[in-house]
């Protein structure tokens, strides 16, 4: 007989935190749950971990392959995984134990395709709020959408959520990208679906390493790494573009406050060459963003999605070295 829910469970090299994301998900208020755990190649002690609450409970399976990346372990993992529903969590990080018995609650009752809630940042220190998803997940909405709850645009990671595995597979998700490779996906997601649930409860606890090496998300400077986020920045508004042409202001707007204006700053770190790739990816996507657009940035944004738009690197620079200067930049823009 079938699960209800399948958790798929990429890992590697987590040696400090698999431990404490394995018992958060044996300890969730599901009871007929399968926690599909695929090794990518890790060359710590994860795998023996990992090993050791398997033989313990055989709710979890474990899976090993080489090295592939995330985006292919996740497709292995969503290959054999049986549920009735499907969700993702990332081996460092922890589930609150009415997380998934909420989300596939609310599917059970309204009938959804996806339901979604609310994420804190989790560290030593204790949980704190993840400042994207506070408008987003303000207030609960049962089977709601993208296309006219345009604060979605926002809620573009996947271990928030739980989708019903028959809409995933009609819908021929999968993940490609080697790094940030859940927007695409779930913004697709998102406009696909008959319905999605909204939940103001946490039911995710997404961490900060302090030990191991750093998380994507740690690395936001590195000129590789910054690349990788414009081609995700790229790739989503490809997916937008085609399928919900009327998202696109919201996700512009989003993505020069954020993404894009992060990658920007980062030019006091580097030398303009280093960044090329990711400064030209960035400028792939604003080349097409709508001018209206910038008018509902904040000042300094507009004037640095501008000054990209014109390739003016030195121009960036001398507002990311010296934000004061911004003021009067465009002044008469």
């Amino acid at each position: 007989m079938s699960p209800l829910l399948s958790v798929v469970v990429p890992m590697f090299d987590v040696e400090p935190y698999i431990s404490a994301c394995l018992e958060s998900l044996l300890g969730q208020h599901v009871d007929d749950v399968e926690i599909i755990v695929i090794d990518d190649g890790s060359t710590d002690a994860s795998r023996a971990i990992a090993e050791q609450w398997a033989r313990r409970d055989s709710r979890i399976r474990l899976i090993g392959q080489s090295n592939a990346g995330l985006s292919t372990a996740r497709n292995v993992g969503i290959r054999v995984a049986r549920g009735r529903y499907l969700a993702f969590c990332d081996s460092d990080d922890v589930v609150p134990a009415t997380g998934y018995a909420s989300l596939v609650g609310s599917l059970e009752a309204t009938g959804s395709d996806i339901a979604c809630g609310d994420v804190r940042r989790l560290h030593s220190a204790g949980l704190r709020p993840h400042p994207g998803y506070q408008d987003t997940f303000a207030r609960s909405r049962s089977r709601t959408h993208i296309r006219r709850d345009t604060s979605l645009v926002r809620d573009r990671m996947v271990w928030n959520k739980v989708l019903r595995r028959s809409f995933w597979d009609e819908r021929k998700l999968m993940f490609e990208l080697p790094a940030y490779e859940d927007a695409p996906v779930m913004i697709r997601a998102h406009i696909e679906a008959s319905a999605v649930d909204v939940l103001t409860e946490v039911v995710y606890l997404w961490r900060i390493r302090e030990q191991g090496p750093p998380s994507g998300t740690q690395r936001r400077d590195e000129p590789d790494n910054i690349a990788a986020c414009m081609r995700m920045v790229l790739d989503t508004f490809q997916v937008i573009r085609s399928l919900a042409p009327e998202l696109i202001p919201p996700y512009a707007v989003d993505m020069c406050c954020g993404d894009v204006r992060q990658g920007l700053r980062a030019l006091h770190l580097h030398d303009d060459a280093t960044l090329g790739e990711a400064l030209s990816l960035a400028r792939s996507f604003i080349a097409d963003v709508p001018e209206s657009v910038f008018d509902e940035l904040p000042p300094t944004d507009r004037q640095l999605m501008r000054l990209l738009a014109q390739g003016d690197l030195a121009g960036i620079r001398r507002i990311v070295e010296h934000p004061a200067a911004a003021v009067d930049y465009f002044r008469g823009w």
